[in-house]
């Protein structure tokens, strides 16, 4: 067969194999060989995550070169001519086919594949990956599944089964302190009476002034003869030298950074709660108590202002949105 004829027929034959392969499992070329069709279940590969659906896998045997009448009977319908015509151009197909091999090119078939010569002047075929021959598999392509990264999400821990605030009722006051303060008026002008009558009895210099009888004043006199004005402690300021907080049973007595979980107006609320806590995994205890009185829980101490943040910040997400950070 001559090129041009060659070169017009290749891409028929190849396009008349590809439908008779849709329809059969085996198809011969006479004179160069048969094309037999394998199904092969639907697959999945782990490292490019391709899935691909059922085909019919294309394999070449050479041995196969009987004619089958399947492909010259095709070509002579679709090129309106007679069989023995059609098998004629078949067998100058495949001399010309066979030469073209032997001189080191490669064919490519579209739809069925390429064959190429081997060092030992073998035939090697290679399918063509892209074209599905099962008819069932029709509309269905390669399909790549994208990973998915999900973030693991916090265990969000439940809500201790107690009631953390009480209601106090108010306690009534009875307003009856009008005989109470007359009696206390009178008592200090008595005094302040008496103690004019004894100053005015006493020697000039010897009298009672009321720095005397102020317990809170102190006389300061030094042996160096200089004069020093009484210094007095206001009860006010006394009071604000007195501890506010009351420590109760707290282990970290050195530590400044705290997490608080909540206040409590009973002692049993308080030890709930760190009972609870504890269970879960902190350090809890009380930490003090308020000036209003209320038992301070904390979940835990820490030295590092970072840690105790990004401890908070866990806390929040999973277990208690209102607790807060203390330092001290």
């Amino acid at each position: 067969m001559e090129l041009e004829a060659f070169i017009r027929y290749k891409d028929h034959i190849a396009r008349e194999l590809s439908v008779l392969m849709k329809e059969n499992d085996c198809i011969i070329l006479p004179g160069f060989g048969g094309f037999i069709g394998n199904y092969t279940p639907a697959r999945f590969h782990p490292v490019t995550h391709l899935f691909q659906p059922p085909s019919k896998q294309l394999v070449f045997n050479r041995s196969l070169t009987s004619d089958d009448g399947l492909l010259a009977n095709r070509l002579s319908k679709t090129l309106a001519l007679s069989f023995q015509e059609a098998r004629s151009i078949l067998t100058g197909f495949s001399a010309g086919l066979t030469n073209q091999l032997k001189a080191g090119e490669t064919a490519l078939f579209p739809g069925i594949g390429s064959f190429n010569m081997g060092f030992e002047q073998t035939i090697r075929f290679t399918a063509d990956e892209f074209e599905n021959h099962l008819p069932a598999a029709f509309g269905l392509y390669l399909i790549q599944a994208q990973p998915i990264n999900r973030m693991p999400v916090p265990e969000r821990r439940p809500e201790p089964d107690f009631h953390s605030r009480e209601f106090v009722p108010a306690i009534p006051v009875r307003k009856r302190f009008f005989a109470r303060k007359s009696v206390r008026v009178l008592s200090a002008a008595a005094f302040v009476a008496c103690l004019v009558v004894v100053n005015g009895s006493l020697p000039a210099g010897k009298g009672i002034s009321a720095a005397d009888i102020n317990p809170f004043s102190i006389s300061v006199k030094p042996s160096t003869g200089h004069s020093f004005e009484a210094r007095k402690v206001n009860p006010a300021g006394r009071k604000a030298l007195a501890p506010v907080f009351e420590a109760i049973n707290f282990s970290a007595e050195h530590a400044r950074i705290f997490i608080v979980a909540g206040c409590y107006s009973t002692r049993s609320n308080a030890d709930g709660m760190v009972n609870y806590l504890n269970d879960k995994g902190f350090d809890s205890s009380i930490l003090d108590r308020t000036p209003a009185g209320l038992y301070r829980v904390v979940y835990g101490s820490y030295e590092d202002l970072s840690a105790a943040s990004e401890e908070l910040t866990t806390i929040r997400k999973g277990l208690n949105e209102e607790a807060w950070l203390l330092i001290r």
